[in-house]
């Protein structure tokens, strides 16, 4: 038993706080994943979703984004985020 587990779930995946997005950012296609935490100061990068449906979480630091597809992210919400 994890005491506190239950609020890092809550704030996870509740509707208050922060939630996940996913969005194609064509400008980045062919960054290192480990470089997405740079460019993104306002959410937190924490996987891949290609095109054919496959989520990858937490994919290798050298892991490069392809044409098509999206970055998952930790936000506040899906305006309060881009690239920079």
């Amino acid at each position: 038993r994890q005491p506190g587990l239950a609020k890092v779930y809550e704030a996870l995946l509740g509707f208050e706080g922060d939630e996940f997005y996913k969005e194609a950012w064509p400008e980045l296609e062919g960054i290192a994943f480990r470089e997405l935490q740079q460019r993104f100061p306002d959410a937190v990068p924490i996987g891949i979703y290609s095109p054919d449906g496959k989520v990858s979480l937490l994919p290798l630091p050298s892991r490069v984004l392809k044409e098509g597809e999206q970055i998952i992210v930790i936000a506040e919400d899906n305006d309060t985020y881009k690239p920079q």
